[in-house]
Parts: structure tokens; sequence; C-alpha cells
């Protein structure tokens, strides 16, 4: 249902909801839609699909950092400074729990969980996997050159 309401032949309008013909009588001439409940349901179906577009914007936000943060693991890193975790695309606005003890700040994106100070982030874990790393031949983790490129400062166990 598009947002054409005149049938350009005969100048008649149609209801934006049900494509029915809208009869005038008294009230506005300009009516979009043939009754309130026909309004109510363009309006409904609208909100719906503008909510689900939200959450799919949050979805993938999440699983975009949570891929970030795996692949941190994935290279034996469990420390990393802010910025270049920013440079790297993480979101920090979502993440999926927050907890405060004490001084503490404990964050989770899934099943990785990491503390954060104003500066970095730490104790990068995940509790699905422990996360064994990517080694070379000679046994120490291989940085990306996509890391290096971007400028990451990144470190192993602090």
């Amino acid at each position: 249902m598009g947002y054409l309401t005149k049938d350009s032949s005969e100048g008649i309008n149609h209801c934006l909801a049900c494509g029915d013909i809208i009869e005038y009588g008294l009230g506005r001439q300009d009516r979009k839609f043939c009754s309130p409940g026909c309004k109510n349901r363009y309006h409904n179906k609208r909100r719906a699909q503008s909510w689900e577009r939200y959450q799919q914007k949050i979805q993938k936000t999440l699983e975009d950092n949570h891929k970030i943060l795996s692949k941190l693991l994935q290279l034996g890193l469990t420390s990393i400074d802010l910025v270049s975790l920013g440079r790297l695309g993480y979101n920090f606005n979502y993440v999926t729990s927050y907890h405060k003890i004490g001084r503490r700040s404990l964050y989770s994106c899934y099943d990785i969980t990491y503390e954060a100070t104003p500066s970095r982030i730490f104790h990068l874990e995940s509790h699905w996997d422990s996360g064994s790393g990517l080694e070379t031949e000679e046994g120490a983790v291989s940085v990306p050159e996509e890391l290096k490129q971007r400028g990451c400062a990144v470190s192993g166990d602090l």
C-alpha cells in the first residue's frame, strides 16, 4: 500500500490502509483513510515496522561489538585501550549487561565480559569458549595488520 491516494483518471481518493474508495460527506475533504479503524491500523503498522528496524539496528550493533571482542580474544588479547577499541568500530553505547561492583565496572556483550576504566578495558574473557588465541610457529600471538594499520595499542595479560 503506497502513498498514492488519488486515482488520476477520476480524481477519486483511496484509503491508505485498505485501498477502498473514500466517500466524502461531512468533514474533511482531504482525508487519507476511510475510517478511524483504518487510520489506526495504518499507523500501528508503521510504528511496528519502525520498532522492528530499531531492534534490528541494536541487534546488528551488538553482533558487531561481539565480533570485535571475539577477534581480540582469538588473538590472545585481554586488554586494549578505549581509543583503539573505538577505531576498530566498537560502539560503547551497546552492551548486553552492566554491573557496578564497588569501584569495578563490569560489562558484557553476550558471553564476553570485561572490566573498564576511563582509558581501557581489561580482563577480557569469554564464558562460552576459552579463546585459545592464534599463534605463530614460534608460539607468540600474531597481531593482524588491520590492528597495526589502525594504530591500535594492544597487550596480552596485564
